[in-house]
């Protein structure tokens, strides 16, 4: 059976009534960290419920009822064991009292755990061979269903422990008990023919490797019937018949003596023997919670490879670049550059006028999307209409009033539309140079049609390059991307750019467009072979007006980009008070690779330690955990992390040329036939329509788009007209070339079909 860990740690947080931290990792047993409120629990290989959910219960209590800075304070290893115990069965029956519905588990765990040994019994006369320390641990976790014959000397030893109540209590107890076993120890020691005494075995209590494993391999049995998983507990380590033992007892001589003899049993097993014949000095510890410690290993999952936790750290929203630092930085560098003799005056003269044409080009088109996203919209709102009676007496229904009484006027009420509300983030980085311009041109006209629709909007690019400032002592200026807290997972630097929002008014909006628009240029001239150019243009493009630095295209913080947005959508969406959100990314592959760092200010002049990269990483949002075990992981489970916001998430991934294999890792299937045909049929659809939908691990619709033929197409009338005259024919082209002004519009195609 395999367990899900994360239900077993909601169980335990509602054991311990409070949200406390859980893990889960390959540590020996499960703790608490009462200080920080972290429960650590175990990964086992045989994963019985009854023994995690014993375990679970057992540190919840810990959590609710241990004081953690006075057993911290416990540094006498001998006391620290008996504390340990006694404080065992104090906190055990409080949990029990609290939730009765784990004492099944507390019977079951300690049977399945008893019968393979874990506490050290196999062998031994449970009457004989413990001590009172070891008696009181096996009756608590076997909930007093072991059959000791307690004298009166150990009765009043379990009247002390029932009364405890307090931790104060229990260090009290273990101490005045510790004391009076040592003494017993002294006593013992001093009898006559103490080396002729019986000594059943010595065992080094101080030493984890002098318990031996006689008893490993032997059948420790499965969970079968309840019947089968009873133990025999009066016969606990018996190896011989009832009537064996009788003859071995013959000749004892009063049961003083036999008394004597099991005490000094007791004494040369907790202590030994040394070489002169005096009793070693060894630790007095309690030897089934020694045992325990030692076999627990048994009980992990030796191939399991853990985790590393972490916890998201806190995006720093004033490192973001607002749209009027961005028009204010790309102004500012357009005069520095001035400084320097470099004129762009024809340059701009040239921006402005493509621009425009662009423009111009677009606006049939995106006015005829704009009316689709209506028509649909609208599509949307009379599906879910209702027709209800108004009271109102229809005059043309009066003639019906003797053989019907539906003579009432009808209304027909059609809900208004849901608030749409969107984001768009685009990748800046190196990679996406040879497609930046056909892309942004059509991240352009995505804008001006939500623009055109009154939908909130925000539209974001994420660089690298940004320009960290120092003063002259190397301390930084600007702000940085995240405040980290230890225990945090720490991510790149970097700058994430709102370069169009609703908000802007019309002359910032015209400002911004052009600056995009002329830097997509920018990269396009320099990456993209062009037959003729103008060679002054080209310069002041590249020389007068430029980029700036901090706007370059570097590496790919998308998932550093995700992490903002997950905070982002949230209040967007709270702002506006959005029902319908879509969240779409514009890149051209897959992401940095997570650096499986944490944030630890011990850790030197870095203040930082490197993660186990053999580990799972697990970081913490909140009360969500985002589970990452591989490359691209990371940037799923993000998107997961915002689908939860409940926002649709759309992604284009704009391909370089279109390989086989860039289609094909995205079909499945049983077989490679079945792989091969389905991929058959997608590059056709790709060849088509330029852009086809896969399945992604986070998105809602993924589509891949040729990147080579993402260019906006338009029809130019009289070019038609010269070459074709007749009226036909002329249909026929415009016809034609309308078509591919829509499918060349590829990204606002899809994207009303998944918006309204």
């Amino acid at each position: 059976m395999t367990l899900n860990l994360e239900v077993k740690g909601n169980l335990a947080k509602l054991l311990a009534t409070e949200n406390i931290v859980v893990q889960h990792n390959n540590v020996k047993t499960a703790s608490f960290d009462v200080k920080n409120r972290i429960l650590t629990l175990p990964i086992f290989k045989e994963q019985s419920g009854d023994v995690y959910d014993m375990l679970i219960a057992h540190e919840c209590s810990h959590a609710l009822f241990t004081p953690y800075e006075e057993w911290e304070g416990i540094n006498d290893s001998e006391l620290r064991s008996y504390v340990n115990v006694i404080e065992d069965t104090r906190i055990d029956k409080l949990i029990q009292a609290k939730y009765p519905g784990v004492v099944k588990n507390y019977m079951n765990g300690f049977d399945i755990l008893e019968k393979k040994n874990f506490f050290g019994l196999y062998g031994k006369d449970i009457n004989k061979d413990l001590m009172i320390i070891d008696k009181i641990n096996i009756r608590s976790k076997s909930l007093n269903r072991v059959p000791f014959n307690f004298n009166d000397q150990d009765n009043e030893w379990l009247t002390k422990v029932d009364k405890v109540v307090t931790f104060k209590d229990v260090v009290d107890l273990a101490k005045e008990m510790l004391a009076w076993q040592k003494e017993q120890v002294e006593e013992m020691a001093k009898l006559p023919n103490f080396d002729e005494l019986s000594i059943v075995k010595s065992y080094d209590l101080g030493n984890d490797d002098d318990f031996d494993d006689e008893f490993d391999n032997q059948p420790s049995g499965d969970q079968g019937d309840e019947s089968d998983e009873k133990n025999d507990f009066n016969n606990f380590g018996d190896e011989k018949g009832d009537d064996e033992k009788e003859a071995e007892q013959e000749g004892a001589s009063d049961k003083s003596d036999e008394k004597k003899q099991d005490d000094q049993g007791k004494v040369s097993e907790q202590y030994g023997k040394g070489a002169d014949g005096e009793p070693a000095k060894k630790l007095l510890k309690a030897v089934t919670d020694q045992a325990y410690e030692n076999k627990k290993d048994e009980l992990l999952d030796s191939k399991a490879r853990g985790f590393v936790y972490g916890k998201m750290p806190e995006p720093n929203l004033k490192s973001i670049v607002g749209y009027k630092q961005f028009l204010k930085e790309m102004q500012e560098y357009r005069i520095k550059q001035r400084q320097y003799n470099y004129d762009d005056n024809k340059y701009m003269s040239w921006l402005k006028d493509v621009y425009k044409r662009f423009q111009k080009e677009n606006k049939k088109t995106v006015m005829y999307l704009v009316k689709e996203f209506e028509m649909k919209k609208a599509a949307t709102a009379y599906k879910r209409a209702s027709t209800d009676k108004t009271g109102i007496i229809d005059p043309l229904k009066l003639p019906n009033y003797k053989f019907s009484d539906d003579i009432f006027k009808r209304l027909t009420i059609v809900p208004d539309g849901k608030n749409h509300g969107m984001m768009m983030l685009l990748d800046w980085s190196g990679s996406m140079s040879d497609t930046l311009m056909n892309t942004v041109e059509q991240l352009l006209n995505l804008v001006e049609f939500v623009k055109k629709v009154n939908i909130p909007f925000e539209v974001y690019f994420f660089t690298s390059e940004r320009n960290i400032q120092r003063d002259e002592n190397g301390n930084r200026l600007d702000e940085a991307s995240f405040n980290y807290k230890d225990g945090d997972w720490m991510f790149e630097d970097y700058n994430l750019v709102n370069c169009f929002s609703h908000r802007m008014t019309k002359k910032e909006f015209e400002l911004a467009s052009m600056y995009m628009y002329h830097m997509a240029q920018y990269y396009n001239s320099s990456y993209v072979y062009h037959k003729n150019f103008d060679a002054d243009l080209e310069m002041a493009r590249y020389n007068g007006f430029g980029v700036p630095g901090q706007f370059y295209l570097g590496n790919t913080p998308l998932n550093e980009a995700l992490v903002f947005c997950s905070k982002l959508i949230p209040m967007f969406k709270s702002k506006y008070d959005i029902e319908k959100m879509t969240f779409i990314t514009l890149t051209d592959g897959g992401a940095n690779s997570f650096r499986q760092t944490i944030k630890d200010s011990t850790a030197g002049e870095y203040g930082s330690l490197r993660a186990d990269y053999d580990k799972t990483s697990i970081i913490e949002v909140g009360k969500k955990k985002l589970v990452v075990s591989g490359y691209g992981c990371l940037t799923s489970k993000l998107l997961k992390l915002i689908k939860s916001y409940d926002v649709n998430v759309i992604g284009f991934y704009i391909l370089k040329r279109v390989k086989r294999w860039d289609i094909e890792q995205y079909m499945d299937a049983k077989d490679y036939s079945e792989r091969a045909r389905k991929t058959d049929i997608a590059r056709k659809q790709m060849t088509k329509d330029k852009a086809i939908a896969v399945n992604k691990d986070g998105y809602d619709k993924y589509f891949l788009l040729d990147g080579k033929r993402m260019q906006v197409e338009n029809f130019d009338m009289n070019e038609a007209t010269v070459k074709k005259g007749t009226a036909s024919e002329l249909k026929r082209i415009f016809g034609k070339s309308m078509a591919n002004r829509l499918v060349s519009r590829v990204v606002l195609n899809k994207f009303i079909q998944e918006v309204a």
